[in-house]
């Protein structure tokens, strides 16, 4: 707990027991979770832990960089990995997986980009279809589809 303190004071943020409980679930969780889906979780445990409360954590530690956006379908995903790393979403189930910088590295960006944008950093996101996808498609007899789908 007290290195989760010291992330949250290093961030400029006040440390509370509900965001120390959230970044620990943050930290614990690999599967880039809803704000519903941590509400969820901690809820049997901290049961004076409001959805608002989650949703309004995770915008802070967003702003203050203790995580990032996942740009998946639907709900607000995070991701708790401090690291720099890149996703790969799966087409099929939507499932976000994460890309390690050493196995596929990205290549160096630009300082600025057109119209006086600097670049920050640069996130690559992988279009996929996983295993478990492939293999429900090769059963129904759609994995052809699915492979011209993903060729595109």
């Amino acid at each position: 707990m007290e290195r989760r303190a010291e992330r949250l004071k290093g961030s400029g943020l006040r440390v509370t027991a509900p965001r120390l409980t959230i970044l620990a679930a943050l930290e614990a969780d690999r599967t880039h979770p809803t704000a519903e889906e941590i509400h969820a979780k901690l809820r049997t445990r901290h049961p004076s832990l409001s959805l608002s409360t989650v949703y309004k954590t995770l915008e802070a530690f967003l702003a203050a960089g203790l995580c990032r956006r996942v740009n998946a379908e639907g709900s607000l995903r995070v991701d708790g990995v401090p690291r720099p790393h890149d996703h790969a979403v799966c087409r099929g189930c939507g499932r976000v997986y994460d890309v390690d910088r050493d196995a596929c590295p990205v290549p160096r960006p630009p300082a600025r980009l057109p119209g006086g944008l600097v670049v920050a950093e640069v996130r690559v996101e992988y279009d996929v279809v996983c295993p478990r996808c492939r293999a429900a498609a090769r059963r129904s007899g759609r994995e052809a589809a699915m492979q011209r789908r993903a060729a595109r």
